[in-house]
C-alpha cells in the first residue's frame, strides 16, 4: 500500500512538472507571434487601421511622445473609470509604438505644499489645460473639488500639445457619469490626434476665402480651432490676382451671398485645374429671418451667384433654386409663442455611403436646397452622394413661401412619392474647365507668365447646399482693447437643449465632424476619419431597476463566494477522505 502511494505521488509530480513544460514551451512558441481578440460588437477595444497605421509609422514617431496626465489621486468612481480608460488606451498604442509611447499619471493636488500644488496648476492654466469645479454630493464627500480633465503632451522633450478630455466649467457630480461615457467613446480620437499634431510637419493650407460675402471667421470659429490643430488657416481674397491661392492646398467658400466676377472664377477653376481641392457650401436661396422672426412669414428668394449655371454645372452638379421640408427636422424657437418646435425647413441630413459620413450623427441643415448629379456621361469624374434629406422630405420651389403656419398645418410629408433629395456631393477625377470654349484672349492664352488649363489634374471637390452646415451661433463678444473675443454655441449642440422624455438630449449634430472629414478627405489625410467616425455603444444601467434589486445583488455578491467557499472545503474534505482510507 505504501509503495502505491509513492508512486501515485511520484505520478502527481511528474504531471505537475509536464504541465508546468508545456506552458513554459507555448509561451515561448507564442511570443514570436502577435495577435489580439475582441468580441464586443463594437470593437470598442480595437483601434482603428488607420490608428495603427500611425503608431508604427517610425518615419513620424521617431522620438518619444509623453503624456503627463492630470487625473490620479482622490477621484470620484466615474473620474477613476476615465483615469483607467486612458490608462488602456495608452497601453494599447504602446503594443504598436513601443516605448516611443510613455505616460506618468499626476496629481495636480496631490502635494503635502499648498504652494507647489498652486503653482503647478497656474503652469498648467498657462499651457492652455482647463479646469472644472465638481460639485460633489454623495454621501461620503459634500462639497466642490477642483480637477484637470486633460493631459500635456511632450515630444523630444518639449511640451508641444494639450489633450483636453472635457472642456471646463462646473459640472454636478449626478453629470458626471454621461460626460465620462461621451469622453470615453472619444479617447482614441483626442488622443491620437494629439499625436498627429505634434509629429506633423509641413502643415497643409486651408484657405477660407472672402470678398464675397462669405461668412466671417467668428461665424466659423468652432471648425476652424478644430482645422488649426492640423492644418494652416489662411484668409484669402482674391481680387482678380492670378497668384491669390499661391500656397492654398484646400479653399473654403463659406455661403457666399454676392455674385463671383469672371475674373475670380477664372482663378478659382484654374485653381482646380492645377490639382486644387475646393469645399463649397452655397445657399442659391436667401431667407430673411428678421422678416420671418417679426411677421411669422417670409419668401425665399433666389440668389443668383453666377456659378451655378457655369462652373459647378460643369463640374457635375447643379444646386435647385428651391427648399427642402423635411418631416426629420430640427428645433427652432417660435418667437411669436415663445415655444420651440419642430421646424420642417431644418433638415437633419444622413448618408452611409462613404467614409466621410458613415457612423455619423445627423447633420442639421437651415433651409437647405436639393441638388442633383449632372453630366453622368462624364466617366473622368466619379459622382458620390454624401448626404441627403429623408424619404419624408418635399421641395419648395422659389420664390418659396417660408411661414410659421406650417407648424400648424404641417404639408403631406410621408406618402413614399418623394425624398431622399441630395444635399452634400463628392466630386473626384478629372475636370474640364468651366472656362473651355469661352473666347478667353489669345494674348493671354499664349502668354509665357501664365499656363491656362482647360482638363484638371487628378482632384477632388465637394458641394454642399447649405452654407449653414458650417456657421456656429455667436452668442456674445467682447473687446479686449486689443482684438474682440467671441462665445460661440458648438456645432455640434443643441442651443435650445431640447431632451427626450427620459431626460437625455434628443439632438445631437455632426456637422463640425462632417466638415472636419471633407477636409481631411480632400487633403488625403485619413488618419482621423475612420476614428471621429467610430460609433461605441454605451449601454446605461435601468436606474429604476438597479435601486428596486440593490439590496439582492448585495447579498448575493457576498453569499456566492462563501457559499463557493464552503462547497469546495466540503469537496477537498471528502476527496481527502476517500484518498486515505484504508
Amino acid at each position: 500500500m505504501a509503495e502505491n502511494k509513492s508512486n501515485k505521488r511520484l505520478n502527481d509530480i511528474t504531471t505537475g512538472i509536464g504541465i508546468i513544460a508545456i506552458i513554459f514551451l507555448l509561451n515561448y512558441i507564442l511570443s514570436f507571434s502577435f495577435g489580439r481578440f475582441d468580441l464586443t460588437e463594437d470593437q470598442r477595444h480595437s483601434l482603428s487601421p488607420n490608428t495603427i497605421d500611425l503608431l508604427e509609422n517610425e518615419d513620424r514617431i521617431n522620438d518619444r511622445i509623453f503624456f503627463k496626465v492630470y487625473l490620479d489621486g482622490d477621484l470620484p468612481a466615474d473620474l477613476r473609470r476615465l483615469r483607467n480608460s486612458v490608462k488602456e488606451m495608452l497601453d494599447e498604442f504602446i503594443v504598436y509604438a513601443g516605448d516611443n509611447i510613455q505616460y506618468e499619471f499626476i496629481d495636480p493636488s496631490g502635494n503635502e505644499d499648498e504652494q507647489f500644488n498652486l503653482q503647478m496648476q497656474d503652469n498648467l492654466a498657462q499651457q492652455g489645460l482647463e479646469w472644472t469645479e465638481l460639485e460633489m454630493s454623495s454621501s461620503s464627500e459634500i462639497g466642490k473639488k477642483i480637477i484637470w480633465p486633460g493631459a500635456l503632451v511632450e515630444y523630444k522633450g518639449t511640451t508641444m500639445g494639450t489633450v483636453q478630455f472635457f472642456r471646463g466649467g462646473r459640472l454636478h457630480e449626478m453629470q458626471m457619469r454621461d460626460v465620462v461615457n461621451g469622453t470615453i467613446s472619444k479617447l482614441e480620437y483626442q488622443l491620437i490626434a494629439a499625436i498627429r499634431k505634434v509629429t506633423g510637419t509641413n502643415k497643409k493650407t486651408v484657405s477660407f476665402l472672402h470678398g464675397h460675402g462669405e461668412l466671417r471667421e467668428n461665424d466659423t470659429k468652432d471648425v476652424r480651432r478644430d482645422l488649426g490643430e492640423h492644418y494652416l488657416i489662411d484668409e484669402v481674397t482674391i481680387n482678380g490676382q492670378l497668384s491669390a491661392l499661391d500656397g492654398t492646398d484646400a479653399l473654403v467658400i463659406a455661403q457666399p451671398k454676392t455674385r463671383f466676377n469672371e475674373k475670380d472664377k477664372f482663378i478659382i477653376d484654374q485653381f482646380i485645374m492645377n490639382g486644387g481641392r475646393v469645399l463649397w457650401l452655397i445657399d442659391p436661396l436667401t431667407v430673411p429671418r428678421d422678416s420671418l422672426y417679426r411677421t411669422g412669414q417670409t419668401m425665399g428668394m433666389t440668389n443668383p451667384l453666377n456659378i451655378e449655371k457655369d462652373m459647378l454645372f460643369k463640374y457635375g452638379v447643379r444646386i435647385n433654386s428651391d427648399l427642402i421640408v423635411d418631416q426629420e427636422c430640427g428645433p427652432m424657437f417660435w418667437g411669436q409663442t415663445n415655444e420651440i418646435t419642430d421646424w420642417y425647413f431644418y433638415p437633419l441630413m444622413r448618408g452611409d455611403q462613404h467614409m466621410i459620413t458613415s457612423n455619423l450623427n445627423p447633420v442639421r441643415g437651415q433651409y437647405t436646397a436639393s441638388m442633383e448629379i449632372v453630366n453622368a456621361s462624364d466617366k473622368d469624374v466619379q459622382k458620390t452622394v454624401l448626404l441627403q434629406s429623408s424619404v419624408n422630405s418635399i421641395i419648395y420651389r422659389a420664390p418659396a413661401r417660408v411661414s410659421y403656419l406650417i407648424t400648424q398645418q404641417p404639408p403631406k410629408l410621408n406618402d413614399g412619392n418623394q425624398g431622399d433629395f441630395p444635399t452634400a456631393v463628392l466630386l473626384e477625377g478629372q475636370f474640364k474647365s468651366s472656362f473651355e470654349n469661352r473666347g478667353i484672349s489669345e494674348t493671354f492664352l499664349t502668354s509665357s507668365d501664365y499656363q491656362t488649363k482647360f482638363k484638371s489634374d487628378s482632384t477632388k471637390m465637394i458641394v454642399v447646399s447649405d452654407g449653414d452646415v458650417i456657421r456656429n451661433d455667436v452668442l456674445d463678444s467682447l473687446w479686449t482693447g486689443q482684438k474682440w473675443i467671441y462665445q460661440f454655441i458648438p456645432l455640434n449642440t443643441d442651443m435650445y437643449g431640447v431632451k427626450q422624455p427620459d431626460g437625455t438630449p434628443k439632438y445631437a449634430y455632426a456637422n463640425k465632424d462632417f466638415i472636419l472629414n471633407c477636409v481631411d478627405y480632400l487633403l488625403d489625410d485619413y488618419s482621423l476619419i475612420d476614428i471621429r467616425t467610430k460609433t461605441i455603444t454605451l449601454r446605461h444601467l435601468n436606474e429604476s431597476k438597479v435601486k428596486a434589486d440593490r439590496s439582492f445583488w448585495k447579498f448575493l455578491n457576498i453569499a456566492f463566494p462563501l457559499l463557493v467557499i464552503i462547497l469546495l472545503a466540503i469537496g477537498q474534505l471528502l476527496i481527502r477522505r476517500r484518498r486515505y482510507t484504508v
